[in-house]
């Protein structure tokens, strides 16, 4: 399964605590299905726990069993076939069949701790969440504009900050920071996946520190290498010139060391010294040899 339908599953289990919580849960999946009208009150969905679980409360309001149907993708239509069981259904939530426009009646979230009941009722019908290791992206697929931007405005007003954009001919409200992402899980009383969002968060950071160490140690070494090779040219250069025996000593030996050991950084080579002497001083004798050969080229 996705992410998404992992979430899903979580929010599925998750038990109204209070009357007034479970009735905005059941506002919020109803309303932001696929029709809630006195025409057609149903839902499209892929998963069929979240197809129940709408014909569930569905059975709260309704006389006649609802109506499913599964096309050849697998994807369940549960519908409520009879009109005067849409009527009721629509009552409970103060409508009367009347209405000409899709909007949010704020009267069914009546206090706070309605909040993350309707929004979990929201994602059922209509949310989707990419997994945290592919990026942050959290979203509500909104049939009807004036609807969308009701929700916007309720999310507004609840703290959050969602961008819109519209997609196909549905209108969407998303958020890509992980932050508000995890606000609004725990909000939703999906606990479990906030630990695991944060759990990818940390691991993903730890990952990118990590490869920009690499990055970083492996663009040190490409630079000392590039260095030695350049010096190890102009050294060999040096030691076939006549210039080779007017060196003094250390300045041979600095340059035996270099010329067998590409390899080595420049304290290294000073710790093979005898006596062993600081990098610093390896450093200006390495120079000191290749401004020799610099001036035998030219």
């Amino acid at each position: 399964m996705s992410f998404s339908s992992d979430l899903k599953e979580e929010l599925l289990q998750i038990e109204a605590e209070n009357p007034c919580c479970l009735l905005a849960e059941c506002y919020g999946f109803l309303l932001f299905g696929h029709n809630f009208s006195q025409n057609d009150i149903s839902i499209y969905t892929e998963h069929e726990p979240v197809a129940r679980k709408y014909e569930a409360l569905l059975k709260r309001f309704c006389e006649n069993a609802p109506k499913e149907n599964v096309n050849a993708a697998n994807k369940y239509k549960i519908s409520v076939p009879d009109k005067q069981d849409r009527l009721k259904v629509l009552a409970a939530f103060g409508n009367d069949g009347t209405e000409r426009v899709r909007r949010l009646n704020w009267a069914n979230i009546g206090d706070e701790c309605c909040i993350g009941a309707f929004l979990r009722g929201v994602f059922l019908a209509c949310g989707t969440i990419t997994s945290p290791e592919k990026g942050y992206h959290l979203e509500f697929v909104v049939p009807h504009y004036k609807l969308s931007m009701d929700l916007k405005k309720f999310l507004e007003n609840s703290n959050f900050s969602p961008k819109e954009i519209e997609r196909n001919g549905q209108f969407v409200l998303y958020f890509k920071k992980n932050e508000e992402i995890q606000n609004l899980l725990g909000i939703m009383g999906a606990t479990k996946f906030v630990m695991e969002l944060i759990d990818v968060i940390v691991y993903k950071d730890i990952r990118n520190n990590v490869n920009r160490r690499l990055n970083f140690e492996s663009a040190n070494l490409n630079k000392t290498l590039n260095a030695a090779m350049q010096q190890i040219e102009l050294l060999e250069k040096l030691e076939n010139s006549v210039k080779y025996a007017e060196l003094s000593d250390e300045l041979r030996a600095i340059m035996t060391l270099r010329l067998e050991n590409p390899d080595y950084s420049l304290q290294q080579i000073g710790e093979e010294m005898v006596p062993p002497i600081s990098r610093s001083a390896v450093n200006h004798r390495l120079k000191k040899l290749c401004k020799i050969a610099e001036e035998i080229n030219k």
